[in-house]
């Protein structure tokens, strides 16, 4: 799994799904990480900082330990986008039927319908 975080970006990407964690209240790095690049087939990354530190090379005992939670936070953004659009979709579905049920007369036959 390749997991790539963007701390002023608010995003995840992991195999190439973007989690955007800005629109769902974000996250924070508090150790000056601009970002944190983890391959977890070959056990390596890196980490970028803000400030002049140069870049850390980083094992997957460094990446368990201080950024494993990266994959839950991306979790958290594909399970919350899943729950609203299922939101959204049960929400069209009810006004498409409260539509039907409106053109309805009561007896089943459409009030448009010559009967």
């Amino acid at each position: 799994m390749r997991i790539t975080a963007v701390t002023q970006d608010q995003l995840i990407v992991i195999d190439g799904v973007p989690a955007f964690l800005g629109h769902i209240g974000g996250y924070a790095m508090r150790q000056g990480e601009w970002a944190v690049d983890f391959n977890t087939l070959t056990g390596l990354g890196h980490i970028e900082y803000t400030d002049n530190r140069p870049n850390q090379v980083i094992d997957s005992t460094v990446f368990n330990a201080a950024y494993a939670w990266l994959i839950d936070e991306h979790k958290r953004y594909v399970t919350a986008m899943a729950e609203q659009h299922a939101a959204e979709e049960a929400a069209r579905n009810e006004q498409q039927q409260d539509l039907i049920d409106t053109e309805s007369d009561g007896d089943g036959v459409s009030s448009n319908d010559d009967v």
